[in-house]
Parts: C-alpha cells; structure tokens; sequence
C-alpha cells in the first residue's frame, strides 16, 4: 500500500483591520482548482488529492487553516498571500489527531437536501456574512473543548455540470407538444455558472464527556441552517443514527487523513457557495470572540534562534521552549537558552488577558520537569492552579505549595528570621521597603526612622517576629529586658537617650501611624498564623541551594490586596537574602533558580533595583510580569529596562507603545503594538549573552497533556510545611491608637 501524501498544514491569521471581502476567496479557489490532480482511476479508489478548508476551535482560540499536499503548499501559500496581503500564513502542527483522540468525540458528515445542482443560500453584496453563525459558536467553548469543521474539497468531475444544463436546455414537457421552462431554471443557472468542487463536510465536537461533545455538535451542526435557501438547497446529517464504532473510525480517519474516500457522490459545490462557508475574516467580524487574528509585521528572527528542530531530548533540556515563529520559511518553536541567557532576566509586558500567564505557566512547567529550583509568586491563583496540573511525579517531594487562605493549618514564616548575622541590616531594610509600598502616600521621616529603629533592634536577637515591633514600642518592660540581651551601642541608646525621653503625647503621636500599618496585619488571623513564629517552616534559602518547587498562591480574593502585597514582598526579600547568602557558594556549584513573579507590581519595593542588579551573580533569575509600566515606581522602570536582557511585549497601551519603541528602535511602529492580538508578541531575546534584534512571535498553548498529581502535591506540603494554628491567640494592640504605656501587652509565640 503507498504511503499517504504529505500534507503541509497552514494557519492563516487575517489582520484584524482588513478589508478584503469573501470575494477574495473565490479568486483563490479559482485558483486552486487546477492544482489537484483527477482521474476515473484515483476517483474509484478514493486516491483523489483534496486540498481541506478547516475551522478549528482549541482551547478558545478559533484558527482558519488549510491543509494541502506538501508539494504544493508554496503555491497555496502563494495564492492565498496575493489576494490576503496582510495575513499571516505560516506551517503548523498538525492537530487533528492529538484532539480526536481527546476526551469523547461527536461526529457527522453534512450532506445536501436536494439535488446538487440546486445551490445553497450564498453571500449576496452587503448581506451579513453567514460565517458569523458558526464562529460565534465556536468562539465561545470553555477550556478544553474543541469543535472542528473540515471542508475537504477534491476534483468535481469534468462533466458534473452537463445533467443540470440539460435540464435548463431542454425545460419542462407539460403537454405532447409543449415545453416550458424548468421552474429552477434561475438557482440552477445560478449553480452551474462557476467551477466546481467535490466537497465533503466533516463536523466534530469534542470534550472531557459525551454530552458535551455531542451539545457541541449540535450547536455547530444547527448553525449551519443559515445557508438554507427556500427554494433551493440545504444541509442535513447524513446519519441521524447514533454512529457506530466502526462509522465513528472511519469518520475520524478521513478528517485525520484528510481523505476524499467518503465524499458523498454528485455533491458538488461551486467557488461562490464554498467561499460563503469558508473565508478568512474581516473588520466586519471583530465582535466575534477568540479569533486568531494577526498582522504581518516587520522583523525577521535573528539566524541564531534557539529552535527546537532537530535537537535531542538531552539538547532540548538546556532551553525553555515557549513561543513559534516562522524560522527560514518554516514554523519554529523557539525559546531562551538557560544559562548566561536566563540570568540576565525576563520581562514581559502587555494588557490583561492578552496571555502573560499562559506564557509564564509554560515556562514554570518546562523548568520544574527540567529538574530546576522554581519560585512563582501568584497574586490571583490561577497561575498556582495551572502549575498544579502538570507537577510530575519525580518532583512531588520538591514542592512546596503555600497557600495563607487555609483555615485550620498554616505555614509558618518570621520575616525577621536571620539565618545570617551580617544580613540583619538587609531584613530590616526588607521589612521597612514592604511598608513603604504599602503606605508611601502617607509616609514620612520620623516613621521610617521609627520602624528602621524598631525593626534593627528586634533583628538582633533570634526569635523575634512582626508582633514584637508593636511590643516594644508600647511596652517599657519588655523594652528594657529585649535590650539586656543585645551589644549595638547606638540601638541601645537610641532607646535609653532618646526613646525614652520623648513626653508620653509626643510619644503616642510618633508610634501611632506605625501601630496602624503594623498593626492592620498582626491582627488579621490570617497573617498572624504565618507571621507570629519564631521559626520558619519553609527554608527558603536551602529550598533554593536544593533546586526545590516553592508556588506561592496568594489570591487577593481570598486574602485581601494588602495581606497579598505583604506576603508576596515578604517571600521575595526572602529569596533575595538567600540568594546574596549565596556568596560562601563557589560560583561553579550556585544552582540556576528561577523567580517568576506575576504582577510583580503588587510586590515592586526598591529591593527590586537591588535583585535585578546583583542577583544574576547569585544565580537568581527573574521572570517578570505585569500590566503597564505606569504601575511601577521611575526608579523600578529604569532597573528593569536597563538590566532586563529579554524583553517581550504582548498587546500594550499607546503610552508603554512609545516607551517600547525607544527600546526596540525603529522597526514597530506604536500602532504595531497596541493591534496585537491575543497570545502575539513582539520580543528582543537574549541569544548567547548578546541582544537580538525586535522580532515577532506567537506564544505556545499550554502543554496537552495534565497529570494526576495535584492531589498528592498538596497533601505532601500540607504534611512537610504546615502546622495546626493555635487555639489561644495573642492578643494584639488596637491598631487605632497606642495604649497607656503601664499597660502590659500579652503576647505568646506558638511553638513551630
């Protein structure tokens, strides 16, 4: 038996803004027309070549694709790029068979109601393009459900147009000597006036269960029924019966084949009605949702792209793959080196929902299955959700999956925990930069030099935590014994020389905005259950030097904004320290770890300017997102763009467009940037230590194929890294105003 024909399978993306109507698209069938071989001999044996038309709708993306043989597809490419100029037309893989062996499926071929010589219901001049029923569709299945619809068209005979001009020619006999004409004669003129194709119909609906994937079906199906004309033609179900096994098979071969071998007999349509079902769309169907749309932008790869092609699993272990591009007239996948590459950091700008998280989750994914130390700070939970999914089973006993919204149980970590003596000056200034972002516009002075104090002196000694900072503000015994048991001089008459000699009114003034922002987290349970321990449960700095999995979700609608921004900047001036503690490491034995922050505004302190500086000396690799950079402090802004080697930008605003371009040069324009669509981005890659040029791309979807370790993930960390919360509570001073200073603060660390 001869092997099939390759196939080549094209994605066209339409620019979102073209003009170009459906007529286009009955110029280049016109075209295609003489590409496909025909003969009685390949007729019979179902060997036909068939160039196949599909929509496809893949995790809510809807594509426009065309699948031909591979000798042809330069030609094909050709056609479609003279009447389409805008478009992007690149190779993809092949996704057929991935999804319909997925899930449950749902299948039909549509055949014609009446003779074929009877056309369907057609675009006429400005009427609203019929193609909106199926897209609007299509364009709203949830996650992981597809709905397929393949038009495979094949050679029409070279005499299907011969019984129909008879039946015009010789009209209708209504008495011996009498004819009139055929009462059709108008829609088969119309029928047979353009060449025509032999077209079979294929519709798939596929999800998680059968009845979803046959509502899918359904809903395809019916939308079909836009193109019935009365007097004409239709479409229906060729089987309205239940398929079975061996039907559904063969129905999948020939979608998967993209085979003629089923093509119902005598059904041909012709270049107007194929153009009606099938066209790239236009301006007109920008409501739609979740089109792929693209725009042909300037920008070539750089020759030494890292590509996936050709490279063995061991080759392909030393560079994370997330994005394609087209790649020496190929469609490539590409990613970052790791290495010097990664160290020199990632990050990534664009809009909500344009595709960040998508992006990030693919690059955390391929890091944990490379065996790689990963931090991911999440301030929604659908990043940590996503991750959750696709830990592999040789790396459950690595996570550390931390979650502050549990109720019974919590972590436990001290933001004043020093592992390092010489970095107490560096917690406190931690603690004292996390305070400010919260509450820079009512910062002043003397509260900094209060808290800096405070937090300097609590630093000294092992064991102190947050709740201890109210403690010895308000608190002269404790005060007093705490200083008994520390050797800095100046801290200690900082206290006893000026402290203390402050009048009780100037006193309560001063502490008082402290007590408020401190306070407002002591006495949240939430925090206090993670924070109020001496010991920390989690080591971060050894979970780090082992190339461990720490997911830290921090869903601001379970935990509140300001609790989210306290513990994500916590945990990464953590790291931060960590990795600095790093310097009694050799340099050659440090571990790669990687710190993917989503919405890193959230957490954005002026450390930031100190890690995107120092860290990459320390192996601490950043991946960076957020929305614009207007939520980012000057001084943050100019540390990134001047130590971020790779930089990628998804859909952006007019004012991050021009800022953008001063960083990409001239080769996009401000319009370029903010008309990207979804999962499209523009991207300078760090490629063996140097820059490259700005170069467009598309972003990878999530990987296909999810685990079933969730379960056990988070029964492992919930073991290794929480502990019961404590029934008695300490009890906390109101945060509103200080107490009388002869009132005695309780105070109780839980063991850890």
């Amino acid at each position: 038996m001869p092997a099939p024909t390759p196939r080549a399978v094209l994605e066209i993306r339409p620019a979102k803004d073209s003009l170009v109507t459906y007529e286009k698209f009955v110029h280049v069938l016109a075209s295609l027309k003489n590409t496909l071989r025909t003969s009685l001999f390949l007729r019979l044996f179902g060997k036909l070549d068939t160039i196949t038309l599909e929509i496809a709708s893949l995790n809510q993306t809807v594509f426009f694709i065309v699948s031909c043989p591979e000798k042809i597809a330069p030609l094909v490419k050709a056609l479609i790029a003279a009447q389409y100029p805008d478009a992007i037309i690149t190779h993809m893989a092949d996704y057929m068979d991935s999804w319909l062996t997925h899930g449950s499926q749902a299948l039909a071929q549509l055949t014609l109601t009446a003779p074929s010589y009877l056309p369907i219901n057609t675009i006429q001049g400005k009427t609203p393009d019929p193609l909106a029923a199926i897209l609007g569709i299509l364009g709203k299945l949830p996650p992981n459900q597809a709905g397929i619809v393949q038009f495979c068209l094949s050679a029409a005979p070279g005499g299907w147009a011969n019984f129909p001009r008879a039946l015009v020619h010789e009209g209708i006999q209504t008495a011996p000597d009498k004819k009139e004409a055929h009462p059709q004669k108008a829609l088969i003129e119309q029928k047979i006036a353009l060449p025509a194709f032999d077209v079979d119909i294929r519709v798939a609906g596929i999800a998680p269960d059968q009845a979803s994937a046959d509502l899918i079906l359904t809903q395809v199906v019916t939308s079909f029924g836009v193109y019935a004309l009365a007097e004409g033609n239709s479409f229906k179900v060729k089987n309205r019966k239940k398929l079975s096994l061996s039907q559904k098979n063969r129905l999948i071969k020939v979608l998967v084949t993209r085979s003629a071998e089923f093509t119902p007999t005598h059904q041909q349509l012709n270049l107007l009605e194929i153009a009606s079902l099938y066209h790239f769309p236009n301006v007109d169907l920008t409501g739609l949702r979740n089109i792929a749309w693209g725009k042909t932008l300037k920008g070539e790869p750089p020759s030494s792209l890292p590509v996936a092609e050709g490279l063995t699993d061991e080759e392909k272990s030393k560079t994370n793959f997330f994005a394609r591009t087209e790649f020496k007239n190929r469609m490539a996948i590409f990613g970052i080196k790791n290495g010097e590459d990664r160290r020199r950091h990632i990050y990534i700008l664009g809009k909500s929902g344009t595709g960040k998280t998508t992006l990030i989750s693919n690059m955390a994914i391929a890091d944990i299955r490379n065996r790689a130390g990963v931090a991911v700070i999440d301030p929604h939970g659908d990043l940590s959700d996503i991750l959750l999914d696709f830990i592999p089973s040789y790396r459950v006993n690595d996570v550390a999956y931390l979650d502050p919204s549990t109720k019974e149980t919590s972590f436990h970590l001290n933001p004043l925990f020093v592992k390092n003596p010489e970095h107490r000056e560096l917690v406190a200034s931690g603690i004292v930069g996390i305070f400010y972002k919260l509450y820079g516009n009512s910062w002043g002075p003397r509260l900094e030099y209060l808290l800096r104090n405070a937090v300097l002196t609590l630093v000294q000694k092992q064991g102190s935590t947050l709740v201890d900072v109210i403690r010895i503000l308000t608190d002269k015994k404790f005060r007093d014994k705490f200083l008994e048991s520390i050797d800095d001089q100046i801290l200690k008459d900082f206290w006893t020389l000026e402290y203390d000699s402050y009048t009780e009114k100037f006193r309560n003034e001063a502490i008082s905005p402290i007590l408020n922002k401190v306070g407002q987290f002591v006495t949240s349970p939430t925090i206090r259950n993670i924070i109020n321990h001496p010991n920390n449960s989690v080591d971060l700095e050894d979970m780090m030097n082992q190339g461990k999995i720490i997911i830290l979700n921090l869903a601001q609608g379970k935990i509140g904004e300001d609790n989210a921004a306290l513990l994500g900047a916590m945990v990464i001036s953590q790291i931060q320290i960590a990795a600095m503690n790093r310097v009694n490491i050799a340099k050659e034995d440090r571990k790669d770890f990687y710190l993917y922050v989503d919405e890193f505004q959230n957490f954005a302190t002026t450390s930031f300017v100190k890690i995107l500086s120092e860290a990459r000396k320390f192996r601490l690799n950043l991946i960076l997102t957020n929305q614009y950079t207007a939520q980012l402090p000057e001084e943050i802004q100019k540390a990134i763009f001047g130590n971020a080697g790779t930089i990628i930008s998804f859909v952006v605003g007019a004012d991050d467009a021009n800022r953008l371009i001063a960083e990409m040069g001239t080769t996009y324009t401000q319009d370029d940037l903010v008309s990207l669509v979804r999962y499209q981005i523009v991207m300078k890659l760090a490629i063996d230590e140097t820059i490259s040029h700005p170069f467009p791309a598309y972003t990878l979807p999530l990987p296909f194929s999810k685990n079933q370790n969730r379960d056990k993930v988070l029964r492992t960390s919930f073991e290794r890294y929480y502990r019961k919360n404590a029934v008695k509570v300490s009890s906390v001073v109101p945060s509103s105003s200080p107490p009388p200073a002869d009132v005695k603060i309780r105070h109780e660390n839980a063991k850890n």
